[in-house]
């Protein structure tokens, strides 16, 4: 079917059409495309210019039509699918048609272009919906612009898409915390049931050493004496395996504590973390080495790290084979985080030389703690 070029539609379509496509922005770059002067014009005299030369059928007016055509034809095959004469009625009730997005000037475009008999009705049909679809916009933007603080509407759309990202990396961060959180409780529920196994092996070698000592008690006769002294050995043996145990014992009752103690500071850091997103340290990919600390925490560490953007290395602080290993490290990272509780003196000697050598920056940590790191890391994003 032949189409209606814009000099033959009415100026009131013309005007729905070029005021829903362009901004003020966008009219002044259309003025150029056009070659028409825009010094010293205001946009709704651009508006009004535009409307004027499509109004008969010229250079501008040509142009314009090819320039239209061109930016609403990807919506072409979905608004086939829709009758013309029902095109109006998607205006109306803010429907796009099938659920496609398309936007109302692409919707004016194809309805008022057909060559039909009774293309007035249909234009006429599409300007009353599109002039009251205004009215309802004009006081929409009215009362945006009293309700909002900066009394600025355009910034609204930009200021969400901000806040849908910015949420969403909240999203991201709350939910590793939250696996960190249920891999913490998982390994102290462990620990537990440990110290629950020892235990009842204590009660055990307990009741044998009562054993032991009522068998001893009732020995007699000329080998009592070589029995008494194998069963000393015995009860020797049984000692300390019951002092190993115990140490055991003491020493994850200490991990417990430990894993206790980050579970909270993670429970603690999770909101103020949450809150203070702006303002974590990003490391943009820097090579950083962590030498010493509890080896036990180096995945905590690592998460920590990379959290921020860095890649992570880590050493025990164990210098096996010298000054020669710290050096090649220090070669190969970008910065340095030495803890001084639990390290050799060797391994920081070694770094701090390494580091000086080569002007590589080296942070001593007061404690080997995931809390530590971190507060070292936003005094160094700080800087």
């Amino acid at each position: 079917m032949p189409e209606r070029k814009i000099w033959e539609l009415k100026n009131q379509t013309v005007c729905s059409i070029l005021g829903l496509t362009y901004n003020d922005r966008e009219l002044s770059d259309l003025f150029k495309r056009l070659k028409l002067d825009c010094d010293s014009v205001t946009a709704y005299e651009m508006h009004g210019g535009l409307i004027q030369a499509c109004s008969s059928q010229n250079k501008t007016s040509k142009q314009l039509d090819r320039i239209l055509k061109d930016r609403f034809e990807r919506y072409r095959k979905d608004i086939e699918r829709i009758p013309q004469e029902e095109i109006y009625r998607h205006i109306e009730d803010g429907s796009n048609g099938n659920g496609t997005d398309i936007p109302i000037p692409a919707l004016i475009w194809f309805a008022v272009r057909n060559q039909r008999g009774d293309a007035d009705a249909i234009e006429a049909a599409v300007f009353a919906a599109t002039h009251m679809y205004e009215h309802r916009a004009s006081r929409f933007y009215g009362e945006l612009r009293r309700a909002l603080p900066c009394g600025v509407p355009e910034n609204i759309l930009m200021e969400l898409k901000d806040a849908s990202k910015a949420n969403e990396k909240l999203r991201t961060k709350c939910n590793r915390l939250e696996r960190k959180r249920e891999q913490l409780k998982s390994e102290i529920e462990s620990v537990r049931e440990d110290r629950l196994r020892i235990t009842s092996a204590l009660d055990e070698e307990k009741r044998l050493n009562r054993g032991l000592v009522s068998d001893l008690e009732g020995l007699g006769g000329e080998d009592t004496l070589n029995q008494t002294e194998n069963l000393k050995k015995e009860i020797d043996f049984l000692t300390g395996e019951v002092k190993r145990l115990t140490d055991e014992l003491l020493s994850r009752d200490r991990s417990d504590d430990v894993k206790s103690r980050e579970l909270v500071e993670i429970e603690h850091r999770l909101e103020p973390d949450i809150g203070g997103e702006g303002a974590s340290a990003d490391l943009n990919g820097a090579r950083v080495a962590y030498i010493g600390g509890v080896e036990s925490l180096m995945p905590y560490y690592r998460d920590v790290i990379e959290s921020v953007g860095g890649t992570f290395c880590y050493h025990c602080g164990r210098c096996i084979q010298g000054r020669k290993e710290i050096e090649t490290l220090v070669d190969g990272i970008d910065m340095v985080f030495c803890p001084v509780d639990i390290n050799s003196h060797n391994a920081c000697k070694y770094v701090k030389k390494a580091c000086k050598m080569r002007n590589k920056p080296c942070h001593f940590l007061r404690s080997s703690s995931l809390s530590m790191l971190i507060r070292e890391l936003g005094n160094h994003a700080g800087k």
